[in-house]
């Protein structure tokens, strides 16, 4: 059997708006506990994905750089900034400046194991779920497919006939 991500699938997901600030961004981050927002429009389709990895890496501290060009003169850039400025900097700058506008989507009816494929393959941690024209509708985590996959082990009358 191959059972759609639609029947485990947490409809249930943390978002943001595109127009909305990092500021704002990090404050959902912070008080929903998640890693991750889901970036939509108007209209809930997914335009962008935004992570604490993202964040973290634009306060992190650079490492200095030079870069060459075709004359072979170079130019060092040098990380100036205090961690304290950066996160400053962050305050009202857009979302969308900062999260990962290629976002890989499934639909509901994709199997369970395809998702749990592309999750493996692509590294990432969870997956947003779309309709047909895009609008979101549910997210697909790894760690809703581990338990969906604990039941099964542990449990197989009932993973077979509920939800996880």
């Amino acid at each position: 059997m191959n059972r759609p991500i639609s029947d485990i699938m947490d409809k249930d997901v943390y978002t943001c708006h595109y127009s909305q600030t990092l500021e704002e961004a990090v404050k959902i981050l912070v008080d929903k506990k998640v890693g991750g927002l889901t970036v939509i429009d108007d209209n809930r389709h997914v335009i962008g994905f935004i992570s604490d990895g993202d964040i973290m890496k634009a306060v992190a501290k650079q490492k200095t750089r030079s870069i060459a060009g075709w004359n072979y003169s170079s130019m060092v850039l040098y990380d100036n900034e205090s961690f304290e400025e950066k996160v400053e900097d962050l305050k009202k700058r857009n979302v969308m400046e900062l999260a990962t506008k290629r976002v890989f989507c499934v639909t509901p009816v994709q199997p369970i194991g395809e998702v749990a494929e592309i999750l493996s393959s692509k590294k990432i941690k969870k997956i947003p779920i779309v309709t047909a024209d895009g609008a979101l509708v549910g997210v697909a985590r790894r760690s809703t497919i581990m338990r969906y996959i604990f039941n099964m082990l542990f449990n197989s009358d009932n993973a077979r006939i509920s939800n996880v």
